[in-house]
């Protein structure tokens, strides 16, 4: 189950930027980025994929996120979530 808790969020020049490690959320990612939504600021979007199988990509691509791809595990998905952003820390 993914929940806003699971979010590592980071600052990006003006935005945010949010990296949703996820493995079979289809259920609960769209309340979760409905609750991001009410954010101030504007919010750049990463769900990293471990291998879902109940179509959490498909509904994390219709809700606008980037969708990364990384091996299981909260560890490497949130470091390619990192990677994703391009900002030059990842890694």
């Amino acid at each position: 189950m993914i929940a806003v808790k699971d979010a590592k969020v980071r600052y990006h020049r003006s935005m945010l930027d949010v990296i949703i490690p996820a493995l079979n959320a289809a259920s609960t990612l769209a309340a979760t980025v409905e609750a991001l939504s009410e954010s101030s600021f504007p919010i750049r979007l990463f769900v990293v994929d471990g291998g879902s199988g109940d179509g959490t990509i498909a509904l994390a691509e219709r809700l606008g996120a980037r969708v990364v791809s990384a091996a299981r595990g909260r560890g490497p998905q949130l470091a390619a979530g990192v990677a994703a952003t391009g900002d030059g820390r990842g890694g």
